[in-house]
């Protein structure tokens, strides 16, 4: 093909101009949403403008009012060093450019051209084989205009621009495309990245509503509907897909190892195994055993082989309660597990490797324990990848009724309990109660309360938190206290007690001066010193 030698739709004066609007696109003002008057569309308007597609149409449809072209293709760079077209537009767009692609190792001279990093115009007699040769028939002579596509020099795509006509494109053309190819760079990699970000955000709501419908049985047992619950619930939806350590705080009886489970239950790893340790239960000297197992002869009553804790949770996923309380001499052998997945056995000449999901808990605030120097400030930072924290009972507005509910419904499955409830004042009486304890002082109280109402009425007298115990108790011993007095009183009190047993009678085996071990007259001496009445014979 010949240079064209046509006539330049615009004069060097248009194109400077333009070319300034174009650099505006570094600070996005042209689709910027806070722009006036951008914000002042509908937002389903808005987001329908600024679909990926969309952002490409609106380019060119003003380019179309500037440049006279019949086709203008984009082409994305993708892996193995192929071009792609991602849009095409113009009266000779046809369905068979979809998905088109050119290998560059096959098409050496396309390479050229976008090595160059230069738009080129092919002279018309220029030999060269059409870009779409065989998708659509061009003829001899027609003008044809190549322009790749850079962001500095990274390659993103090429354009091409094409008229079935003769001398389409001038010089002044070629420059502006050359000018507005950046732009369009830019305007591909938005493209691309608003896709991608589309094509993730389906997946997660995908993932969501997947774990949504498959997993609602899973949560049966995290009863609860306040505002502060349905966060935990989201969070759990959200990680359980995922491999990630997760690290769950609360006080004492939020449910915890519940939580556990069901994160279990809900990931991949739920055909393997769920093993829950309580490291406040580990004896220091044992404790590097019972996690990591030991070999044979490891150490004095090691008779046997025997696999840790980690090794039973192979494929599947470790619970560690009350992490806080792991012995300082073992948090760096956990560290070496979170981090390269490799345990040791006690004795063992060779590391293991064991794919388990490690879930950890504490009641403890183990910031507090690591400026005691309690817990590795490297290992918190590990566990604590995504935290989820319990709440306590008393912040969950009404869900300790449904809590209370849930175990009465279990307690009326039992024999005898079929007609357990709970009346108004019982109900009113939960909800007043701050439950310290949480879920598990709610369910001990509700066991409780089934028994003394004998599977009946459940009355708020039967409702007894672990603070009204330990209150009542309290005032038990009070009383107790009181009713002891000095020893001369306690002497009095049980002469006058075996006096009554024996009816009044002093002498005789079956007397109360042998029953008290005493001589009848050092009875009598006592009595009448104490003021004892003794009392009538009948």
């Amino acid at each position: 093909m010949d240079r064209i030698k046509g006539e330049s739709c615009l004069d060097s004066t248009e194109i400077s101009v333009l070319n300034d609007c174009m650099s505006l696109d570094t600070d996005n003002s042209l689709l910027n949403p806070d722009s006036f008057p951008f914000a002042l569309l509908p937002l389903s308007m808005r987001t329908q403008l600024l679909q990926p597609d969309r952002v490409l149409e609106i380019v060119f449809q003003s380019l179309k009012e500037l440049v006279d072209y019949e086709l203008a293709v984009v082409l994305s760079i993708e892996q193995g060093n192929v071009l792609r077209v991602r849009k095409a537009f113009g009266p000779l767009a046809i369905p068979a450019l979809e998905n088109f692609s050119i290998g560059l190792d096959q098409r050496k001279d396309i390479a050229e051209i976008l090595q160059s990093k230069q738009p080129k115009l092919f002279h018309q007699s220029e030999a060269h084989i059409d870009t779409y040769y065989g998708i659509i028939d061009l003829p001899s002579g027609h003008s044809c205009l190549v322009s790749p596509l850079y962001i500095e020099d990274l390659l993103v795509g090429m354009l091409t621009i094409d008229h079935r006509s003769c001398n389409r494109f001038s010089p002044s053309i070629v420059q502006f495309v050359g000018t507005i190819s950046r732009l369009i760079s830019v305007s591909l990699i938005q493209t691309d990245a608003s896709t991608d970000l589309l094509k993730r955000t389906r997946v997660i709501l995908d993932e969501r509503n997947r774990l949504l419908d498959e997993n609602a049985q899973v949560f049966h047992d995290l009863i609860g509907v306040s505002p502060t619950w349905m966060r935990v619930l989201d969070d759990i939806r959200l990680v359980a897909a995922s491999e990630l350590p997760i690290f769950i705080t609360g006080e004492t009886g939020t449910g915890k190892e519940q939580v556990a489970r069901t994160i279990h239950a809900m990931s991949t790893r739920n055909q393997g195994p769920f093993i829950a340790v309580n490291c406040s239960g580990l004896v220091t000297t044992l404790a590097e055993s019972e996690l990591f197992g030991h070999e044979k002869g490891a150490f004095t009553g090691a008779t046997t082989s025997r696999r840790g804790r980690f090794e039973i949770a192979d494929g599947g996923t470790l619970f560690l309660d009350e992490l806080g309380d792991l012995p300082l001499e073992i948090q760096p052998k956990l560290l070496r597990v979170l981090q390269d997945g490799i345990i040791e056995r006690v004795g063992a000449e060779h590391p293991l490797h064991v794919d388990v999901r490690i879930i950890a808990a504490t009641n403890k605030n183990l910031e507090d324990e690591m400026t005691k120097g309690n817990f590795r400030e490297d290992l918190w930072y590990r566990i604590n990848v995504f935290p989820i924290h319990l709440p306590p009972l008393r912040e969950r507005d009404h869900d300790a009724i449904l809590i209370a509910q849930y175990f009465l419904e279990k307690i009326r499955k039992r024999p005898g309990y079929g007609l357990v409830e709970f009346s108004d004042q019982a109900i009113d009486k939960i909800l007043q109660i701050p439950w310290y304890g949480n879920v598990r002082e709610l369910r001990n109280s509700i066991e409780r309360a089934a028994i003394l109402a004998r599977g009946g009425i459940i009355h708020a007298e039967h409702i007894i938190s672990y603070r009204d115990q330990r209150q009542a108790m309290h005032e038990n011993v009070l009383i107790e206290k009181s009713e002891i007095g000095s020893l001369e009183e306690i002497e009095k009190h049980h002469i006058e007690k075996i006096l009554m047993q024996t009816n009044g009678k002093i002498y005789g085996t079956d007397g109360a001066a042998a029953i008290l071990g005493l001589k009848p007259s050092t009875l009598q001496s006592k009595m009448k010193k104490l003021g004892i009445q003794r009392p009538a014979r009948s």
